[in-house]
This record gives structure tokens, sequence and C-alpha cells, in this order.
């Protein structure tokens, strides 16, 4: 039980150590490369995403979903790619190949679609390299450089507010 705390504290310095490194530099690139990290409990609809890549002018080879998964051995995910608490090891390290690959990719959008205040999600959307990172409500505004306010319920509503978002920071491609 004293491990775990100690890991968690790990992980925590691990994040905002990454938060505070990181440096945001403007940039006149269009968005050609998405990542979208979710919590496949709070929201199962991969066809919404992907709805939303077509709507944002991304090819589907570009668009990259992982989803985080605490499910028991029977249940099944509606994401292909997912990962569990449990894999979070110390100082921020994955022990999921999952991850780990998701992480190896460089991003211009990294989309944060969860509300839960999970310490893994936290550590992935902190480790990954992306040049703008979008999270819902009460995401941690040291790891988002923009937070739309509103419930995961309301996917329609982030989808309007996204691309108004993105069009306003000339992020969109007009082809």
């Amino acid at each position: 039980m004293i491990l775990k705390g100690f890991k968690e504290k790990s992980n925590k310095k691990y994040i905002i150590k990454c938060a505070q490194s990181r440096v945001i530099a403007p940039n006149a690139n269009r968005i050609k490369h998405v990542g979208v990290l979710v919590n496949s409990h709070e929201f199962s609809d991969p066809e919404w995403i992907n709805s939303l890549s077509e709507q944002l002018k991304i090819n589907a080879k570009d668009l990259k979903i992982l989803s985080l998964f605490n499910g028991k051995k029977n249940e099944t995910s509606a994401y292909n790619h997912t990962f569990s608490e449990k894999e979070l090891a110390w100082k921020g390290q994955f022990k999921s190949q999952t991850v780990k690959d998701f992480l190896a990719n460089k991003f211009d959008l990294l989309i944060n679609f969860y509300e839960t205040d999970s310490l893994a999600l936290q550590a992935v959307s902190a480790s990954a390299n992306a040049d703008l990172k979008v999270g819902l409500h009460n995401a941690n505004p040291d790891v988002n450089d923009l937070i739309i306010d509103i419930r995961i319920k309301d996917k329609n509503i982030f989808k309007t507010e996204i691309i108004k978002y993105l069009n306003i920071l000339n992020k969109l491609s007009n082809e």
C-alpha cells in the first residue's frame, strides 16, 4: 500500500516535469496527424471520432486512437488499441507496447477526450509529442493547451467548438 502511494507520487512528479519542460512554439502548420485519448468506460463511439477526423480533413491512417480500458477479462472494448491503469509503472513509464507505439508518433493535435482524473491518461497525455493538446472541462490545465468547457456527453457541441477554435488558430487545411 505504501509503495502504491510512492508510485502515484512519482507519476504525478513526472506529469508536472513534462508539463514544465514542454516548449510551446507557435507554428503555421496545418493539422495532419491527430491522436485521440479516451476512457472506454466513459466514451465508446469510435465512429464519432472517425467522423470528427473526416470533418477535420484527416486521413484515416493519420488518426491514432488510444483507449484506457480497465475491464474484466470477458469484457471487450470498442477500440482496437487499449491499455490499463496497471500498465503504468514508475516515473511515467509504461509496460504496454501499445502505449509506447502511440507515444512514438508526432501529433499536430492531441484530443484528450475523457473526464476522469486518471493518472494513466494524464501520463500518456503529458508524454505525447503534440503541438496542440485539447481537453474537456475538468482537464489538467498543465497538460492541455486548450480546454473546451463541456461535458463528454455533449460530443456534437465539442465537435463544433473544436472546429471553430482550430479555424481561429488557422490550423485546418482548406482543401
